[in-house]
């Protein structure tokens, strides 16, 4: 299966790839196009997933809200899981965002993750079930040192500004000479399981690959799917 897509064009000669499952869905997050994107998106994948017909409405819902808080928070990817469950739907989202590096940093710095790891606070749940955050370093495969920050954490809902509990993990790549970080941020509101969301979150996560846009071999702006996941490339 193909598509051609319009991602933009990142203005350091940097192309990114990232894979999701294949029960995910690639999310349009441009607001001319997302509304209808998402409808077409469901309703193809029912064809091949009936289970998911009696939750359409709901799922449709669900991609349209995470799409348009992706593309508020300046996101260039996003795709949504919705898993059906006895109750509702089990959501969660993986987004890729590029943003301006620390004001005090240097793309030729020997150590590049030390300003990224500076704001991040580890905390300790006081009690079973409250929030807590660990912080730590790796190594993406095609991607190079990371910081990261993951857990449960209480965010506020951009649609009700109430508190919204919720698993998430955070993980900020320095691109290479030029003071700019890739994030790929996931998250999920079902913290009942969010051992099993963790190890999904950083599965993904360690797929993340940047290259120069000058190797991508299939096209400007394309975006390649492969049938087991989704792969996306953009320039």
């Amino acid at each position: 299966m193909g598509a051609e897509g319009g991602g933009p064009r990142l203005d350091v000669g940097v192309g990114y790839a990232i894979r999701v499952p294949g029960t995910w869905f690639e999310v349009d997050v441009r607001p001319a196009t997302r509304a209808a994107s998402a409808a077409d998106l469901v309703n193809a994948r029912i064809t091949d997933l009936p289970e998911l017909r009696e939750r359409r409405a709901d799922i449709v819902r669900l991609i349209r809200r995470q799409a348009a808080d992706a593309w508020d928070a300046g996101a260039v990817y996003c795709a949504v899981m919705a898993e059906p469950v006895a109750d509702g739907l089990l959501p969660a989202c993986v987004t890729v965002s590029f943003v301006a590096g620390p004001a005090d940093a240097r793309s030729d710095a020997e150590d590049r993750l030390g300003p990224l790891m500076a704001p991040l606070t580890p905390r300790t749940a006081k009690n079973e079930g409250d929030p807590w955050t660990e912080v730590t370093t790796l190594e993406l495969p095609e991607a190079g040192p990371a910081a990261r920050s993951y857990g449960v954490e209480d965010v506020e809902d951009p649609a009700t500004g109430r508190a919204l509990r919720v698993v998430t993990m955070q993980t900020f790549v320095p691109l290479r000479d030029v003071n700019r970080v890739a994030i790929v941020s996931c998250s999920s509101p079902a913290v009942e399981v969010a051992p099993a969301l963790i190890d999904v979150f950083d599965a993904i996560t360690g797929t993340f690959r940047l290259f120069r846009t000058a190797d991508l071999l299939v096209g400007d702006g394309a975006v390649t799917h492969d049938p087991i996941t989704h792969d996306a490339e953009r320039s």
